[in-house]
């Protein structure tokens, strides 16, 4: 643990009045505010990365469904037919 030292017998010692004014430049301090907390506020379709990231997904998720839909379609045409999965008819 460190040990610190408060110097309580110096007097305190503040800045000029001309060094406070220099710093009180508040439309300044809120656009650096504003840059370093808020984002960009970028529509979706203006944002090339993000619209073809979107594509992408979009594409897979159809490419899955269409898939599964294939596979649910040859096991009930499998099933109604009589046939299993390796083709052998099921007595």
């Amino acid at each position: 643990m460190r040990k610190y030292k408060v110097n309580r017998k110096e007097p305190v010692k503040m800045p000029s009045k001309e060094t406070i004014e220099k710093y009180k430049d508040f439309p300044r301090l809120r656009h650096e505010y504003d840059s370093y907390v808020k984002r960009p506020k970028k529509p979706l379709y203006k944002d090339k990365k993000m619209f073809w990231f979107i594509l992408l997904i979009l594409l897979l998720t159809y490419l899955i469904v269409q898939s599964v839909n294939d596979k649910k379609e040859e096991e009930e045409s499998n099933t109604k037919s009589g046939q299993t999965i390796d083709g052998d008819k099921s007595d």
